[in-house]
């Protein structure tokens, strides 16, 4: 064998060693250049300064409307305030937003995965812009990704991301509402009566704190109570109050109406009115009894709350609910304009 050949066949054999080593390294696929990178940059740092949300569907049709009052968030379609809970969650939750994935750029696949133009009277998407930032922001919002993402496409570019975490819209006026009215604790009731516009009035009182039941009075003669306990559950009727529906309040008209005042042990009142027939609407406000907060003043466990706290109690209340009725559900509306009937022995 001559020197030429040992050198070429020397030569052959590192190149075939080469590309059998380079054929055995692991695969690391190409990185996408936008993954981990923010979708709406410098929203983070500027959450404060949104002062509207604007939720727009299908047609350009507007959704929801969230606008800042103050120190709150009111829902402008309801006049009425917002969960402002919910609504930071999502502004924290946009100014989180990072793309995990870029799926497309062909406008003709952008409505599988629910980013298409909303000005299409069919599109799935929904389009969320933010006003008040020094560049307002808007994103176009699709299908879930899995459970912790969703599909996005920011306004005027032709990318469709995969991003997380997940965007929870709410479509309706309703889904942003603050539902909460009242919360008493049944423990904190001292005495609650029912005036129905049909039947007789009847009063559920506690004969002290520490009394296992509620004593009923206005027990027609020769009728009684089908249990010892037949009222207790009128005292937790008023508690996690919530909202099915809210509507600007229209004057009283001089028909039947429904009322209830429940006392508590520290002096807040709260009354309630409704309509009779009225669909499960109902009004109510609060004020501070300070004659019947002494009444019950010896017996007070030492974290109860003082005169002035329920003074602000009742103020946070009125401000929240007048000029507003409220539509519950059925079985809480019952549950408070409960007739006597129904805890008498038939």
């Amino acid at each position: 064998m001559t020197l030429r050949r040992l050198a070429t066949l020397l030569a052959v054999a590192l190149v075939v060693i080469g590309i059998a080593v380079w054929l055995g390294r692991p695969r690391t696929p190409a990185r996408d250049p936008d993954s981990g990178g923010p979708v709406l940059a410098g929203l983070a740092a500027h959450l404060d300064a949104v002062s509207a949300i604007h939720l727009v569907g299908a047609g350009n049709q507007t959704l929801v409307t969230l606008e800042k009052h103050g120190d709150h968030w009111q829902v402008r379609e309801a006049s009425y305030r917002a969960d402002d809970a919910r609504v930071r969650r999502i502004l924290v939750a946009l100014g989180e937003l990072h793309v995990l994935e870029a799926k497309t750029d062909d406008p003709s696949r952008y409505a599988a995965l629910g980013v298409e133009d909303p000005a299409d009277a069919k599109a799935k998407s929904v389009r969320i812009e933010l006003s008040g930032l020094a560049l307002p922001s808007a994103l176009l919002v699709g299908r879930t990704a899995g459970t912790h993402g969703s599909y996005v496409r920011v306004v005027g570019t032709a990318r469709a991301l995969e991003a997380r975490p997940a965007l929870d819209l709410g479509r309706t006026p309703r889904d942003w509402l603050a539902r909460g009215i009242i919360d008493l604790a049944a423990a904190r009731v001292a005495s609650v009566d029912v005036a129905r516009a049909e039947g007789p009035a009847w009063r559920a009182e506690r004969s002290s704190r520490d009394a296992p039941h509620f004593a009923v009075t206005g027990v027609p003669r020769g009728r009684e109570l089908s249990n010892l306990g037949a009222a207790d559950s009128s005292a937790s009727a008023f508690g996690n109050l919530e909202l099915e529906a809210v509507r600007a309040a229209t004057p009283a008209d001089a028909g039947k109406r429904h009322r209830v005042i429940v006392r508590c042990y520290d002096g807040l009142v709260v009354t309630l009115t409704a309509a009779a027939g009225s669909d499960h609407w109902l009004e109510l406000s609060a004020r501070f009894d300070a004659a019947l907060a002494a009444q019950y003043a010896s017996g007070a466990a030492k974290a109860a709350p003082t005169a002035e706290q329920v003074q602000a109690e009742a103020a946070r209340i009125n401000a929240l609910t007048a000029g507003y009725e409220y539509q519950l559900a059925p079985y809480r509306f019952d549950g408070i304009f409960r007739p006597l009937s129904e805890l008498l022995r038939h």
